[in-house]
């Protein structure tokens, strides 16, 4: 009885922990300092619920989420930063950050929610 009880409460457990989703994100920047341009592009992080980042690639140089409204809701100069970092509800833009020299950045976020 006792064995059956705790094998059903590691299940619940193990399928709450399974029914997790992700999701990642990109963006990408790219500055050409001879026309004065820059031009942006990436996939849009939509959260239908809140989630907590569990993955950062690329990102040399840092950079932000930025929400909806084009409010910065955080920055992060070294990726690993992010790890861990909670995100509410709704849709993320991110925005690399591009060093003086090497003019074309991306970054790439997985969050889990």
């Amino acid at each position: 009885m006792r064995t059956s009880l705790i094998a059903a409460i590691l299940c619940a457990i193990a399928a709450g922990a399974a029914s997790a989703e992700t999701i990642t994100a990109t963006g990408t920047l790219q500055m050409k300092d001879a026309y004065g341009t820059e031009k942006g592009w990436g996939r849009t992080l939509v959260l239908p619920r809140a989630g907590k980042v569990v993955r950062v690639m690329d990102a040399t140089y840092g950079f932000s989420i930025v929400d909806a409204e084009g409010e910065t809701v955080a920055d992060f100069l070294l990726p690993q930063q992010a790890v861990g970092f909670e995100l509410a509800a709704g849709s993320y833009s991110l925005k690399p950050y591009v060093c003086a020299k090497h003019r074309h950045h991306h970054v790439e976020v997985t969050v889990e929610y």
